[in-house]
């Protein structure tokens, strides 16, 4: 259950340090923490077999604030569980 909510909180740290680098991109000073890239496939793949169709896809954007917010967001859920004994 611990390791859960740890990974839990760092893939909400992933989502808003994406979200804040994004929204920095404009500050000159502040502009490299939305560098970053993107991997997968951005458009799903479909398999149609005529009686059941599956449509496939994965697609992740990283960010250099993306992954400080995410290993904060990790220590912080690691100390909050750790000081509520869970």
């Amino acid at each position: 259950m611990r390791k859960f909510l740890i990974i839990v909180a760092a893939i909400l740290g992933m989502i808003v340090g994406i979200a804040v680098g994004e929204s920095l991109k404009g500050v000159s000073f502040l502009s490299f923490l939305a560098i970053g890239g993107s991997f997968g496939f951005p458009n799903p793949i479909t398999i149609d077999l005529s009686f059941m169709q599956f449509t496939i896809g994965i697609w992740c954007k990283v960010s250099i604030c993306g992954v400080l917010c995410m290993v904060i967001f990790a220590l912080l859920a690691k100390q909050i569980l750790s000081w509520l004994k869970i």
